[in-house]
């Protein structure tokens, strides 16, 4: 019984302490800001890659630029949410279209490895890609956006990461390549 009194006391003791503490009131914590999130670039053809963000020359690349660049076939195997997909890839590696020299670098060591690449579909689906798994002098894992998959011609080109175990990464109907400065 002198257990259960002193355990009452002390939760009496405990909510005086709080009310006379706060005089009755309750304390409010603001909820951060959300996060804006942008929409995909707007293509206006397809084939059409806007290429923005942490870079010396944003531009759009269609078709025709996206052919002109040199070209790789990869054969690629991945888990999807359908089950195990094998495909034959053609496109061009992201290194060629966004080369160290086109980042907004700075003298720091090895600063690019402080960058990705964000890529966009067309219905907002997104991934990101670090710079250095993509740079030659690193990873040089042969990422590309592919323009034709076991020989047919894509009508938006797809973002293809070799070596993936799922493909969720694999970014269909790419619309914008975002260079992002990951760290400051």
């Amino acid at each position: 019984m002198a257990h259960s009194r002193n355990k009452t006391a002390l939760v009496g003791l405990l909510v005086g302490a709080l009310l006379a503490g706060g005089c009755g009131t309750v304390a409010t914590v603001a909820a951060p800001e959300p996060v804006a999130v942008q929409e995909p670039a707007a293509a206006s053809s397809p084939g059409l890659v806007r290429l923005t963000g942490d870079i010396r020359t944003p531009r759009d690349l269609d078709a025709d630029d996206l052919a002109a660049l040199p070209h790789h076939t990869v054969a690629v195997e991945y888990e999807s949410g359908s089950g195990r997909q094998s495909h034959s890839e053609a496109g061009v590696l992201l290194a060629d279209m966004v080369p160290a020299d086109a980042l907004a670098i700075t003298d720091r060591k090895n600063d690019v490895l402080s960058f990705g690449v964000l890529a966009v579909g067309a219905d907002g689906y997104a991934a990101l890609v670090s710079f250095g798994e993509i740079s030659p002098e690193f990873g040089d894992r042969g990422v590309l956006l592919a323009t034709a998959e076991d020989g047919k011609p894509l009508e938006r080109p797809r973002l293809v990461v070799p070596g993936d175990v799922k493909g969720g990464r694999y970014v269909s109907d790419v619309v914008e390549l975002r260079v992002i400065r990951t760290a400051d």
